[in-house]
């Protein structure tokens, strides 16, 4: 009897926590740091970052913008989609953390 009655309980408890995984894995914060993270190694892997810093710590301060401007616009497309990707993940993070907080509080005062 009592073996079945933790059976039951395990059962129960293992359905709780499929059921946070999965709410939790789908959230939109959740898919928006996947694709900041995503983004971020798509950026490591197609641009050798610490050739770009070493470049640009050669370039004196006042032509440093005209030469990002000029090595950005002389890249792969591929390259451009990955950078564009990470860049407005990575800005439109601040509009999303505060819509995750509200989200927490609703959360809260229904439980």
């Amino acid at each position: 009897m009592k073996t079945d009655l933790q059976k039951m309980q395990r059962r129960i408890m293992r359905r709780v926590y499929y059921t946070f995984g999965i709410r939790l894995a789908t959230h939109t914060l959740t898919l928006h740091v996947v694709v900041l993270g995503a983004a971020m190694y798509g950026v490591g892997y197609f641009v050798h970052v610490a050739a770009v810093m070493q470049n640009m710590a050669r370039i004196p301060t006042g032509e440093i913008a005209p030469w990002l401007m000029h090595a950005v616009s002389n890249t792969e497309g591929i390259t451009l989609l990955v950078l564009g990707a990470a860049i407005l993940s990575l800005l439109s993070l601040p509009i999303q953390l505060p819509q995750y907080k509200r989200s927490l509080h609703k959360g809260a005062q229904t439980v």
